[in-house]
């Protein structure tokens, strides 16, 4: 900071927080030409993922207009047979508040961790899904509402546009099956798009609060209206198999609320709780989800089962 005062003059110490800020990140990128930690606009965060994506094989996908939905895919290499399965990561929710009263005018995500999430799966046909309204220009966030992104956030058309996108991209990896996952509120909609398809291998959530009305009741905070709740498809997913991943550190989604949705599951119901201790909702720590996957006997399930024996 000392730096930039020197270089931009004694006037920089009378600028605005927000224009200040704008401008360590503006020497930051020129220092060292990493946009992903300091972009500037929602075009520049795209631009920085595929940058980032790019050097692990992603290319960037659209599905739909007006407005589109954006992603990352990672097809497999070899054209001689189709990949088993399609790893699906959806985003969480974004920039979607300001704070607890004014809802943000671009829910793109600052800290992408559904996107990190993404990359880390080793191996596989990836499809990295932003949510609806994210990484889109100004003009095309014209034909979003603030709803979509807050009270609306899981509402029907999403979620169909969303299953219509998977649609899309199995076709065109001619993957054999699904593999859902999703991070916060992605995992939410992960399980709404689980609960109506037969073709899902398994539902992975992290950090998500899939019933949203008992968390908008648990933070005290105003219901989301217009959305879809897993809740009523619960009965739908008691035989897939599933992992919900939460950090015991979670503030914004605590362990109990997945342990109150999970507790009206059968006793015999493919699905675990995988708790990781010192982790928060920002969800840091590398994970690489193919291998909570495979290595699932080895897991807590809820009320201390081991489902997998």
């Amino acid at each position: 900071m000392n730096l930039i005062k020197q270089t931009l003059g004694r006037n920089v110490s009378h600028l605005s927080g927000v224009a200040t800020y704008r401008l360590v990140c503006i020497a930051f990128v020129l220092a060292t030409m990493l946009l992903s930690g300091c972009a500037l606009t929602t075009e520049e965060r795209f631009l920085a993922m595929k940058q980032d994506g790019g050097t692990q094989g992603f290319t960037p996908v659209s599905f739909g207009a007006a407005p589109p939905l954006v992603g990352m895919l990672r097809a497999q290499k070899s054209t001689q047979n189709a990949p088993d399965n399609l790893w699906v990561v959806i985003e969480g929710d974004g920039r979607a508040w300001l704070n607890m009263r004014e809802p943000s005018f671009d829910p793109t995500p600052v800290d992408a961790a559904g996107w990190r999430l993404a990359k880390g799966i080793s191996k596989s046909t990836v499809l990295y899904l932003a949510r609806p309204c994210q990484y889109i220009s100004q003009v095309e966030l014209d034909a979003c509402s603030i709803d979509d992104w807050t009270s609306a956030r899981f509402a029907e058309k999403w979620v169909g546009r969303l299953n219509a996108a998977i649609n899309e991209a199995k076709r065109t990896t001619r993957a054999k099956n699904i593999v859902l996952a999703g991070y916060s509120g992605g995992g939410v909609m992960a399980a709404l798009i689980a609960a109506r398809r037969d073709d899902v291998a398994m539902l992975i959530t992290v950090a998500s609060p899939l019933d949203h009305a008992a968390w908008t009741t648990y933070h005290r905070v105003s219901p989301l209206t217009g959305s879809l709740n897993a809740l009523e498809v619960r009965e739908r997913l008691f035989r897939l198999p599933q992992i919900h991943v939460v950090g015991d550190d979670d503030k914004v989604v605590p362990p109990v609320l997945l342990q109150n949705f999970l507790r009206a599951y059968p006793t015999d119901a493919p699905a675990e709780l995988v708790i990781l201790p010192g982790v928060d909702h920002r969800m840091r720590t590398p994970i690489d989800l193919s291998r909570i996957r495979s290595s699932r006997s080895l897991l807590p399930s809820i009320d201390g089962r081991d489902t997998y024996p």
